[in-house]
């Protein structure tokens, strides 16, 4: 494992590394209204690391405004860090311009999270698909041709012929967000972000594109950056997780690990936050949520401390916990963060639906 000042990157012999995250910073100032002059600074993202392996899904869960989709946006290039380096391959992305750039976003796609918005209502199914092949100047007519068939093939939407020259106001939101995808996969890239693609559909069309990440993962062989909000989603999807507050790492390990034996109070205050219904047997509650919350000054000692219910009053409100390793490739952000399985009862996990 390498670590920086905030942030630690695992690092595995026998694994590939697609995608790497060096101490990312990101910053936004407020803009000035009628309730004030603005310019205000705004962390969204605090010296993240992260180290992404060929052929997984790796989740990044958080609460809304917690930095996720930042990171994405990063990550494709739609904005640029304050501090840090993102490498894709080992080739440091920052600085591309010209023939690079567009290299390096024929190989890093995103699956944005409103397929109303991302999908222009003027362009067919196939003009929105083909689009990309067209910039990038692949293939001709036929073969592009082709090549959209097969991919609507591949995400589900069968038989592809009867899509192809429909428009998005004609479609389902599910089968809207299948579009997307197939714009998304329809060049072959490297590396995906997917930023909460499910949000706008119900249960049982998020279970199928759930199942369509899997597929493409497997069948296109492509790695997939996963952001949600959704635990279950997580562990039911993902390889590995990373628990994202205010813009810090605060937990990191493999999916089933993390949410079965979570070690950070966010995680386990996430846990707690999940909807409880009927009956299936002993409930587990972390109680790691404070309320009201502490005063404490902003940008010093644990991102949590407010609230958390476990801080140390003197310790927590002035020391930042590093990132460190608290079980097999689970590393958590937390002075308290014990070695220990304390997994919840299956029948728990049942009522949770994770």
């Amino acid at each position: 494992m390498e670590c920086w000042s905030n942030g630690c990157t695992i690092m595995d012999n026998e694994k590939k590394t697609v995608l790497e995250l060096r101490d990312i910073s990101k910053i936004y100032k407020t803009r000035s209204s009628f309730f004030g002059p603005g310019g205000e600074q705004v962390v969204a993202l605090n010296r993240i690391s992260l180290t992404i392996y060929k052929g997984e899904i790796f989740g990044l869960v958080g609460e809304s405004g917690s930095g996720k989709t930042t990171a994405g946006r990063l990550i494709v290039g739609l904005e640029n860090p304050k501090e840090g380096e993102i490498y894709l391959n080992s080739t440091e992305i920052s600085g591309l311009k010209g023939r690079a750039l567009k290299e390096y976003r024929r190989k890093v796609q995103m699956i944005f999270q409103d397929p109303y918005q991302s999908l222009n209502p003027q362009l067919s199914i196939y003009e929105s698909v083909a689009e990309p092949l067209i910039i990038h100047k692949i293939g001709g007519g036929v073969e592009r041709l082709e090549r959209v068939i097969q991919t609507l093939k591949t995400v589900g939407l069968s038989p592809p012929q009867e899509f192809l020259y429909r428009y998005p106001h004609q479609l389902s939101g599910g089968q809207r967000q299948r579009v997307a995808i197939a714009r998304a996969m329809v060049l072959g890239p490297e590396f995906v972000v997917a930023d909460e693609p499910t949000s706008m559909l119900d249960a049982s069309y998020s279970a199928q594109i759930f199942n369509i990440l899997l597929n493409v993962r497997d069948k296109l062989k492509v790695t997939i950056l996963f952001i949600t909000h959704n635990l279950a989603a997580a562990r039911y999807l993902c390889d590995r997780v990373g628990v994202i507050y205010k813009g810090n790492l605060m937990e990191l390990g493999p999916a089933d690990e993390v949410i079965q034996n979570p070690k950070h109070p966010y995680t386990q205050a996430l846990i707690d936050a999940i909807p409880k219904f009927g009956h299936c047997g002993e409930i587990r509650e972390y109680k790691t949520f404070l309320r009201p919350q502490r005063k404490a000054s902003e940008g010093v000692g644990c991102p949590f401390f407010k609230r958390c219910r476990k801080a140390d009053e003197t310790r927590c409100r002035i020391d930042v916990p590093p990132l460190r390793a608290v079980e097999d490739s689970h590393y958590a952000a937390c002075f308290f963060a014990e070695p220990g399985h304390e997994k919840r009862p299956e029948s728990d996990a049942c009522l949770l639906g994770i």
